[in-house]
């Protein structure tokens, strides 16, 4: 950014203590617009052009805050943070798309008065400022993260500046969770979450505390979302191996992010393991078990599988002079994943404890019940709410995404968001399902009575433990020493873009342009280049073969995969070569 940090910080106060002069020309600009030309309008860039005339027009303004307009958001695409769409929708928390929306419910039924479009200007204006505080949140660590901790206190005096000026429409209470919601769900690179993910270190421990619980609750909830949905459209039962797979293989980002957010909560619910059970230490559990329900048998019972299943080879790894190795990150990781499996072991049993407290009742408003696409479709839900003339009760993102408290306001809450109408082309976009809660419940329960059980064992599953057993492709007569006859052949399983070599192995051929796309997503345990032609081994193999109890075999492996695969799955394959 030209400007600095406190820049923004100032304009961005100045339009929080103007906030009812930007309402008002938000709804003149805006929405004042029946019979207009406006209304009848859809193209983007008009609609941003008319809203940042409303908000950098406020009059007095000095000229020079005319520059930092669009800063911040140009910001977040420079730090890599490019939106991709899913299913035409960005999933992003989105002022614009809300006037859009309005022009449509209103044309379909009556325009209101002007009570009516001030009333939802109020949440309009509260987005936009919403949406500048999460790019601010994550401005906090320029210039170094010695500021990071004031720079995030300054953000949240804004935060609270701005909730007061909106109430009661809350969309989030605490700073530290826009670093969280900041990010948004999709983009076309890895990187930048992790970079957050470290910086946290440099907050103050209150800040980290929040920002790793927002972490744990959202991924918990996006997760368990995302399966339901697959569970939707798929027909198959929750418990399918091949349905468990592609979500695993889908979020390998998501999950080893999370076991970060889950390693510092479990290291706080330590040290208030043996405290009185009160309020605080609920909380805390609430929040992991929340990040445990996003899979529980790969974040409790089959530790041998979580690393494999989370590593990001393309930050993991790297290949000076073609010999593979694991890069500070990959080896940060490497022991991350042991101290996560140390905490898990211990805290199991507490944690069952804690879980009888929290368990939802059959009747009753939970977070395990709720199915979504992401965080940003919730705040969204608040500000359509009030354009549907239902009440927001005062909840915000935290409450919905807690075990405790004010139940009975957020079924009502639920229920109002689950009679909001779709967008063209959306599938239910909020769902509320006691049945669902149970389910998700139960799983989580099985999952920490089966560690508690089993602290010591890598698997603490049912299943044997099984083995992946890799043939070099230059193994020759070695090729079938040492693979058990039972062994279950995954040649479908490598993926290749030289068509040669998948006629005569039995690889998977796949476009040359699709495997680097799918190796960027975390989606391969190993993959090479070779004289221009990919090879990569799927993920799917874990939890397809080796999660069933399954051995499974692959033959004509490149060497250089192979030693990529020493580093990312070392207690799992067994190699067999010349």
């Amino acid at each position: 950014m030209s400007a600095s940090f406190e820049q923004h910080v100032s304009l961005l106060r100045t339009m929080v203590d103007r906030y009812g002069e930007l309402v008002d020309r938000i709804e003149h600009a805006l929405l004042n617009v029946q019979g207009k030309e406006t209304a009848r309008r859809r193209d983007r860039p008009h609609f941003d052009q008319l809203l940042h005339a409303c908000v950098f027009g406020l009059p007095g303004l000095p000229r020079e805050t005319a520059a930092l307009k669009g800063q911040l958001a140009a910001k977040h695409l420079a730090d890599g943070f490019e939106p991709v769409l899913l299913d035409n929708f960005a999933h992003q928390l989105d002022p614009l798309e809300l006037v859009v929306s309005a022009y449509g419910h209103w044309e379909s039924r009556r325009w209101p008065g002007k009570s009516g479009r001030l009333t939802y200007a109020r949440a309009i204006a509260a987005v936009y400022l919403l949406r500048q505080l999460e790019y601010l949140s994550l401005a906090v660590w320029d210039d170094g993260s010695e500021q990071a901790p004031a720079r995030l206190s300054a953000v949240q005096d804004l935060l609270d500046r701005l909730n007061r000026a909106s109430a009661p429409i809350v969309f989030v209470r605490s700073a530290a969770w826009l670093t969280q919601t900041a990010q948004g769900p999709l983009t076309r690179r890895l990187e930048p979450y992790f970079r957050i993910s470290e910086s946290l270190s440099s907050l103050s421990a209150a800040q980290q505390l929040a920002a790793h619980e927002a972490g744990a609750r959202l991924a918990g909830g996006h997760l368990r979302s995302q399966l339901r949905y697959r569970v939707w459209t798929s027909g198959r039962p929750v418990d399918d191996p091949e349905l468990r797979a592609f979500v695993r293989n889908a979020n390998s980002m998501d999950t080893a992010l999370l076991v970060r957010d889950l390693v510092s909560l479990l290291e706080r619910y330590r040290l208030g393991v043996d405290a009185v059970v009160d309020d605080d230490r609920l909380d805390l559990a609430d929040a992991i078990l929340q990040g445990f329900s996003a899979d529980p048998e790969l974040l409790l019972t089959r530790l041998d599988l979580l690393a494999p299943c989370t590593a990001i080879e393309e930050l993991f790894v790297e290949c000076p002079e073609r010999l593979p190795r694991l890069t500070a990150r990959g080896m940060a990781d490497t022991q991350l994943m042991e101290r996560y499996a140390g905490l898990v072991a211990a805290l199991a049993d507490p944690l069952l404890e804690d879980a009888a407290r929290l368990m939802p009742g059959p009747d009753a408003y939970s977070p395990y019940g709720i199915v979504y696409g992401f965080c940003a479709d919730l705040m969204s839900n608040i500000a359509r709410s009030v354009l549907h003339g239902q009440t927001t009760r005062g909840l915000g993102l935290e409450d919905m995404l807690s075990s405790r408290g004010r139940l009975d306001d957020k079924r009502a809450l639920a229920a109002d968001w689950q009679r909001l109408p779709t967008r063209a082309g959306e599938r239910e976009h909020f769902e509320h399902s006691g049945d669902w809660a149970l389910q998700m419940w139960e799983r989580l329960t099985a999952a920490l009575q089966a560690r508690a059980d089993r602290p010591a064992r890598a698997n603490a599953s049912s299943m044997p433990d099984a083995r992946l057993y890799v043939v070099e492709e230059s193994a020759g007569d070695a090729a079938n020493a040492g693979v058990p006859a039972g062994a279950v052949a995954a040649q479908d399983y490598c993926f290749t873009s030289d068509l040669p070599r998948a006629l005569a192995t039995g690889a998977t051929p796949q476009p040359a342009r699709q495997i680097p796309t799918d190796r960027a997503e975390a989606r391969f345990l190993a993959s090479v280049e070779i004289d221009g032609k990919w090879f990569g081994i799927s993920k799917l193999v874990l939890t397809m073969f080796l999660g069933q109890g399954q051995d499974a075999v692959i033959r004509h492996v490149p060497a250089a995969a192979i030693e990529t695969l020493r580093l990312t799955c070392p207690g799992l394959v067994s190699i067999i070569s010349r």
